[in-house]
């Protein structure tokens, strides 16, 4: 077997850190690669070191996977016994020559192994798939079909053969998507496609190799396509993710077996070409909500904590909740978060240092593909160094005990498998805390702001201006004052109900919350576009709020209850 020890060494690591970091990974279709025989898994790729990570800790039947890795790679003794050992297969891109490109490619797919490729070639955090996929992935697989028929079980190398004649390869397609691939304790999903083999291409591959390879890599990209989650553009893949979490307010209920299709079935919607007014603006309030929640670090599941008003209005501005309705809250949710945490006190003293550093991660790029890898990276080695230490200390105050190693050693395995265990409420709760925090802060914060204009405002009503005589016409003087009196008699007390939202970014987001809840919920029950949406998405498990209009006898529109 072209393994080394290597390989099953940081499968295990890759699993520890990409399971701790991740609440859930589910697997669909793994029926679709075949136990035994070669096979090449094309994945999309857009969430750098993770993808492979998750290709490589869920792959069905425990299969393991060779990687591509650059030549030069190779050239250091040492580096290349380790990419060797953990099996990646050495590529030279700068020969013309398939034959050599693909070489160490041919000799695994001749012992049955299974080979990884990524088709966009790199990571990018885009709305959907690349436009142009790149041919390699194409490429190697038909070559090899034609270095079977012409060298049957030789190798590489000339001299080496397999015991048995080479298997048809198998192309196996693999869609990986995440709930919100760079935080803490979302959810992954991998879902296999129907697989193939390169019969269909193999006579025009004979007449034009170019247009053949060409061929393939489009069916892949058709294929890939149906796997993943894919916008035409930035806004209607954020409208569509902002209603999603709008529906599924917790990552948690999200059905991932329908992941992709809730995802595709909003961004269709979002990406209507002639969208009527009413979508023209709930998307415009989505994007807005999207933004509001990116500028103040919040994020909408956290905002769950603070109550949504009963009545909306949708032609006037909606009420916010108020100081004492937020406050109630807080102290609600504080009181579970303070029941739970002598539960979870230990592991989150233990971890506290790996969360900080997991955090400042983020730091090390702006790219949104490589923060989860970072987060990953950083605290995987801080979790190393920790249990190493817990390990210790639990081994020493063990030592008198018969074998003390190995209860050390389960103890540190079991308070793992307890902070696993206990850290998703507790972490969620902590969000939820401190967000409702943050909105009181800035719901009280915006009253005090205004409070000395407030009172400027009830003097000038209290002391209207009197003549000064500073030199100027008497006149003119008298006629400004009486319009400075006037003005300030005719400006509106202010109150913490009329602060304005755009000058505070809570109130803003607040403002915005309400807003797209409510048209949301409108728009999925009133438009018949938005019912037959609706009725799809409430199969997957959405929570659709029910609007009711009510309209009191002899007045216009009145207000929309959310239920």
């Amino acid at each position: 077997m072209p393994f080394g020890v290597a390989h099953p060494l940081l499968r295990y690591i890759a699993q520890f850190a990409t399971t701790s970091f991740y609440s859930r990974i589910e697997v669909i279709n793994g029926d679709q690669v075949p136990e035994h025989g070669p096979v090449i898994v094309l994945s999309n790729h857009h969430n750098s070191a993770v993808d492979p990570s998750v290709l490589s800790i869920k792959f069905p039947h425990g299969r393991m996977l060779h990687y591509w890795a650059k030549s030069t790679l190779f050239t250091n003794k040492i580096a290349g016994s380790i990419l060797r050992s953990a099996g990646n297969l050495a590529v030279d891109r700068k020969t013309r020559d398939n034959a050599l490109l693909f070489a160490s490619t041919f000799d695994v797919l001749k012992q049955g192994e299974c080979v990884a490729l990524f088709p966009e070639g790199t990571s990018a955090t885009l709305p959907g798939l690349l436009p142009q996929l790149k041919d390699g992935a194409s490429w190697a697989a038909l070559e090899y079909h034609k270095n079977v028929r012409e060298k049957g079980r030789l190798l590489s190398n000339g001299i080496d053969s397999v015991d048995e004649d080479p298997q048809e390869l198998t192309i196996c397609l693999a869609g990986i998507s995440y709930t919100d691939k760079s935080k803490y304790r979302s959810a992954v999903v991998m879902e296999f496609g129907p697989s193939f083999n390169v019969g269909p291409f193999l006579d025009e591959f004979e007449v034009d190799p170019k247009a053949a390879a060409k061929r393939m890599t489009k069916h892949i990209a058709e294929a890939l396509t149906k796997l993943t989650v894919n916008a035409p553009d930035w806004d209607s893949l954020h409208a569509a993710t902002m209603a999603r979490k709008m529906l599924w307010v917790d990552d948690r209920s999200i059905p991932l077996r329908h992941l992709v299709q809730i995802g595709q079935t909003l961004v269709d919607l979002f990406a209507t070409r002639t969208p009527s007014p009413e979508l023209r603006q709930l998307t415009n309030l989505l994007l807005a909500y999207h933004k509001a929640l990116r500028d103040t670090s919040f994020t909408h599941y956290s905002l769950s904590g603070v109550p949504l008003p009963d009545k909306l209005d949708p032609n006037n501005k909606h009420d916010l909740p108020t100081r004492m309705r937020v406050l109630g809250h807080l102290l609600l949710s504080t009181g579970k978060a303070m029941l739970r945490l002598p539960f979870f006190a230990a592991p989150l003293i233990v971890h506290m240092p790996i969360y900080l550093m997991g955090k400042y991660s983020l730091r090390f790029s702006d790219l949104q593909e490589d923060h989860a890898q970072n987060k990953i990276a950083v605290c995987l080695v801080l979790s190393m160094a920790t249990y190493v230490t817990l390990f210790f200390l639990a081994w020493a105050f063990l030592f008198i005990a018969p074998y003390g190693f190995i209860l050390a050693a389960i103890f540190v395995w079991l308070f793992a498998v307890y902070h696993n265990s206990l850290v998703d409420d507790n972490y969620l709760g902590a969000k939820k805390v401190v967000a409702s925090w943050r909105v009181l802060v800035g719901i009280w914060s915006a009253h005090a702001k205004h409070e000395t204009l407030h009172q400027i405002h009830s003097l000038q009503r209290r002391f209207p201006s009197t003549s000064i005589s500073n030199g100027f016409s008497s006149e003119t003087t008298s006629t400004n004052q009486q319009r400075t009196s006037t003005e300030a008699m005719s400006m509106p007390l202010l109150h913490e109900d009329n602060v304005s939202d755009e000058s505070n970014p809570i109130r803003r987001v607040l403002s915005l919350r309400v807003e797209a809840s409510a048209a949301l919920g409108e728009f999925l029950l009133g438009d018949e576009e938005g019912k037959r949406v609706a009725r799809r998405l409430e199969e997957w498990g959405a929570k659709v709020r029910k609007v009711r209009k009510e309209v009191p006898a002899g007045q216009g529109a009145g207000s929309v209850r959310l239920e």
